[in-house]
């Protein structure tokens, strides 16, 4: 016998609640390795969503020794040394074939309400740098709006992402990362993400933009065997409630004049000591104070919320804050402008996007460019309603101006 309706919607709100908000995620060089693949297949199966993959295993430049129910999702026609596997078939997830190639995958996926893109790159060390930053100039445009995840084996060394020194590539990637107001994930270790019998360093890099920031966590490397010299980085991404697209706002902006910097940076350290209790002297800054509260303090997220607050009051104090933007209005602005028509121009928009991405069959993209100007009726329409509207509009008008011109003499006379 079924259980009550109201006790049956119960259970499946409960069900729902345990459901599992989190996109569980590895990111790994296999180094062209039979073994660090099978190892790899094995850490997926064991509940793991999606895989970045860098140099992997090959067979006649095609990824090989993953089982078929995992999807692989790669670009070019060469040896792929970028690719993302996906075990999880909740997710829909397509390529973005414009912006991929042999060393970057570029994919978008939509999962239990949220839209993010994810990105799988490797930054051959042999060439130069400009054209990976090109790469992924594009990506930061391609995806602007939603949140993105690059998990990158960049061979390059910065002390950004807590290498022990900085090189050229490295500085390289710093001004994008800083340009594009990226945000890294790695966090201070004491595993390094590449490590040989000659050396070790931090070449692995996981970044997102600002969308996607609050919702990485879990960043952790070398905590599960790899098979290969590059360690095994997981994190995990989680979903806000409801879901809906990720977002988080701009914040307050300043124009930075700097002139007023070393203002800035007094009322700064006035602030964090006020903040933080610290005690000022004349002989000594309260920097190693704050800092070493900090260290030492069991509420972090208390700390944080400090820093921000003294950041936010010495900024209040020094710099001229712009302007918030004001989102613009999406109403139409001409007034024969219909519900209707919006409909159809969707229509017409996907008929016209269906024509142009047929490229290879001649036939099928004859049959669909006939079917997209069948579809384009808009114009006329717009034209229609335009005409009826402003005929309403004249014909108010010459109603009402006999009136006007009747009052306008009355005026006349009176003034006489």
């Amino acid at each position: 016998m079924p259980p009550p309706t109201h006790i049956a919607n119960r259970l499946n709100r409960q069900k729902k609640g345990k459901q599992r908000t989190t996109i569980k995620c590895v990111q790994l060089n296999a180094q062209h390795s039979l073994a660090a693949t099978s190892n790899l297949t094995q850490i997926i199966i064991n509940n793991i969503d999606i895989a970045f993959v860098q140099d992997p295993y090959t067979f006649h430049n095609k990824v090989a020794g993953y089982p078929k129910g995992f999807r692989i999702f790669a670009q070019g026609g060469g040896r792929a040394r970028a690719v993302i596997i996906v075990s999880n078939n909740d997710m829909d997830v397509t390529a973005i074939t414009q912006v991929s190639n042999e060393d970057a995958i570029v994919t978008e996926i939509r999962y239990k309400g949220t839209k993010l893109f994810a990105t799988s790159l490797y930054l051959p060390r042999d060439r130069e740098i400009g054209r990976d930053l090109e790469t992924m100039e594009e990506i930061t445009q391609l995806s602007r709006g939603n949140g993105l995840i690059l998990a990158i084996d960049s061979n390059a060394r910065s002390r950004l992402w807590f290498d022990k020194r900085s090189n050229k590539r490295g500085r390289a990637i710093e001004e994008l990362i800083i340009d594009r107001d990226l945000i890294i994930i790695n966090e201070e270790s004491d595993t390094p993400t590449f490590e040989i019998s000659r050396g070790h360093s931090c070449i692995g890099l996981t970044i997102c933009n600002k969308t996607l920031a609050q919702n990485i966590t879990g960043w952790s490397c070398g905590e599960d065997e790899s098979c290969s010299d590059h360690k095994l980085i997981s994190f995990d991404i989680e979903l806000r409630e409801g879901g809906g697209k990720a977002t988080t706002g701009p914040g307050k902006r300043y124009y930075i004049n700097t002139d007023k910097w070393g203002d800035f940076k007094k009322i700064l350290e006035q602030r964090l000591a006020e903040k933080f209790d610290c005690q000022a002297n004349e002989n000594n800054s309260t920097t190693d104070e704050i800092s070493h509260k900090v260290k030492h303090s069991k509420e972090i997220g208390t700390a944080v919320k400090k820093f921000n607050s003294a950041i936010t009051d010495a900024c209040d104090a020094t710099f001229q804050a712009s302007k918030p933007n004001i989102p613009a209005n999406k109403k139409r602005s001409v007034p024969w402008w219909t519900q209707e028509l919006t409909i159809l121009r969707k229509k017409v928009i996907a008929l016209r996007r269906r024509y142009q991405r047929t490229k290879t069959d001649a036939n099928l993209r004859q049959e669909r460019r006939t079917q997209y100007l069948e579809g384009n009726g808009l114009s006329g329409q717009n034209e229609r309603r335009e005409n009826q509207v402003m005929d309403g509009i004249l014909h108010k008008h010459r109603q009402h101006k006999p009136v006007e011109s009747s009052l306008q003499t009355r005026s006349w006379e009176t003034a006489q």
